[in-house]
């Protein structure tokens, strides 16, 4: 069965779209248009990408053996300022490539998160930008400036609502193609361990 995806990736630009047929999915860019040999794939990576207006944005990244690699988001632009959440289809067809992968080459590495020494480099970078800003609410307390004080509390808390998403979803893991990541993965229901 054939499976089709398209979003366009930026605000300016043309749309990308997809087209899975068995072992073959072709990208058109509109420019050009390539023929993927999905056994040809070494790795498939699920991040979280913070959006410029969305906060939701999901990110499927393949590698071939080659180096090549492309990606697809579950964001499309519409334009500058407007970007629409393509949640049923981007979590339609990324189950469906995975299968299809899976299938051609049983070696591929499926991967969520960022690579290691980069989520552990955002989350120290964290970590020490809300100890800064702990230390500057606690000397603006201390001598008197309240509004200081309030002003760096916001600033902190907005931070912690920006940045802790990306730590926590972006947390270096494999999966099976079979069972990706629900938090990764726009639409499924994501369960809680008690």
């Amino acid at each position: 069965m054939t499976q089709t995806y398209q979003h366009n990736p930026r605000p300016v630009g043309g749309p990308i779209s997809f087209t899975l047929d068995g072992d073959r999915l072709t990208v058109d860019s509109g420019r050009k248009v390539h023929d993927v040999q999905l056994g040809a794939v070494e790795s498939v990576r699920m991040v979280y990408e913070p959006g410029r207006l969305g906060r939701k944005a999901f990110l499927t990244k393949v590698r071939m053996k080659d180096g090549k690699t492309f990606s697809f988001s579950s964001v499309s632009w519409r334009s500058m300022i407007e970007a629409e959440q393509l949640t049923g289809p981007y979590r339609a067809f990324t189950q469906a490539l995975f299968e299809a992968i899976a299938r051609a080459n049983p070696d591929v590495r499926f991967l969520a998160g960022k690579p290691y020494w980069l989520w552990l480099a955002t989350t120290v970078l964290a970590v020490a930008s809300l100890l800064a800003m702990a230390v500057l609410i606690w000397r603006a307390l201390q001598m008197g400036s309240t509004s200081v004080a309030l002003l760096g509390a916001f600033f902190a808390l907005v931070g912690v609502w920006q940045i802790e998403p990306m730590v926590r979803l972006n947390r270096p893991r494999s999966f099976r193609p079979e069972a990706p990541p629900p938090e990764l993965l726009p639409g499924l229901p994501v369960t809680t361990r008690a």
